[in-house]
């Protein structure tokens, strides 16, 4: 009986399915996914928007480079599982209202109500990766039109070069040659 009441205490991360079959998450490359969880292994239950992890601690942590730590904290954002509630700089700065040293970035996980936020704020957990869409590109297809192609190919088969004595040199648009 001591171990089945012990094991209800112990703590653990849990990745919900729901969330996981979202398109946010399944976008996410597996190093994001990773310092997702380093992160959800800091919350205990009354510390969201408090979490504090650095990009220099998971990139430690994960044994990869800061750079690529920063993208994972940077998708993690944008992809909405991640909130920064309090920035953290490269110095440390004295925080006065809890008497302690604050060297990184305090996190909030969205999944998660805020620990921080007071109100009905902080009632609900925001789940901003639920309303996440995949920017498509912006730019509209090119649409060929086989009766203009022959006019657009002889306009632009001559094309200036710098070290040419007229100024002009042949090619196509493709690539020059000559």
């Amino acid at each position: 009986m001591k171990g089945k009441a012990q094991s209800k205490h112990m703590r653990h991360v849990r990745l919900h399915h729901w969330m996981m079959e979202t398109p946010a998450w399944k976008d996410l490359n597996a190093t994001a996914r990773a310092v997702y969880i380093e992160i959800a292994t800091r919350y205990n239950g009354t510390n969201n928007g408090f979490i504090v992890y650095s990009v220099r601690e998971a990139a430690r942590d994960l044994k990869i480079g800061t750079s690529t730590a920063k993208r994972a904290f940077d998708d993690l954002q944008t992809h909405g599982f991640i909130f920064a509630e309090q920035r953290g700089a490269f110095h440390w700065k004295i925080d006065v209202t809890r008497g302690r040293h604050r060297p990184a970035t305090e996190w909030r996980l969205t999944e998660h109500h805020s620990d921080r936020a007071v109100g009905i704020e902080s009632k609900y957990p925001t789940k901003e990766f639920t309303h996440w869409t995949k920017i498509q590109n912006t730019v509209p297809p090119q649409i060929r039109d086989v009766s203009n192609m022959a006019t657009h190919v002889a306009a632009t088969d001559t094309m200036k070069g710098k070290n040419s004595q007229n100024g002009t040199r042949s090619g196509n648009i493709r690539g020059i040659s000559g």
